[in-house]
């Protein structure tokens, strides 16, 4: 398998509260994030959003699609959304909201493994590919939310730290 960390940062001039309202109902991402061809809810879960979960198809600008479900394991609202990750994908994923004077400041990080046989299978040549392809769906990500809350992206950095290990498989 190829395994993958990824650490994304954002700031956008929109209220966390907001901001937080987008990240999670991930049945709408495909509203506002250019690149989910579909977005749709599996459950609601508990009252706090703990439980709910979504199932994404997402187009690379490299041409693939990956189709993966998330569900939301611990939620701090309106400060942090962790999920766990499986299908084309497997691993965990945490967004980490902060109030700033300017907007909000969102840090996403991403770990994860592929389980597509062609994907593991090319991961050690198409690793700068697919980091360019994650580094573009999450660009578009960030400026289709800005938009979506009204808002303008101020700042958006993207990038793949090492993750040479397997991804931890979290059963909850």
């Amino acid at each position: 398998m190829g395994h993958y960390m990824f650490e994304t940062e954002w700031l956008l001039t929109a209220p966390i509260e907001e901001v937080f309202e987008l990240i999670s109902h991930p049945e709408g991402y495909a509203t506002w994030w250019p690149g989910v061809t579909e977005s749709r809810l599996l459950s609601a879960g508990d009252e706090n959003g703990v439980g709910r979960s979504g199932v994404y198809t997402i187009r690379s600008p490299l041409g693939y699609t990956m189709t993966f479900e998330t569900r939301a394991i611990e939620v701090d609202a309106p400060t942090r959304v962790s999920t766990v990750v499986r299908g084309d994908l497997v691993g965990t994923g945490t967004y980490y909201l902060q109030s700033r004077p300017n907007g909000t400041h969102v840090r996403f990080h991403w770990y994860v493994s592929t389980t597509k046989r062609w994907m593991n299978a090319l991961a050690g040549v198409a690793r700068p590919g697919f980091s360019f392809a994650h580094r573009y769906v999450m660009f578009n990500g960030c400026d289709g939310m800005a938009r979506a809350l009204g808002g303008k992206l101020v700042t958006a950095t993207s990038q793949l730290v090492e993750a040479p290990t397997p991804v931890p498989v979290v059963q909850q």
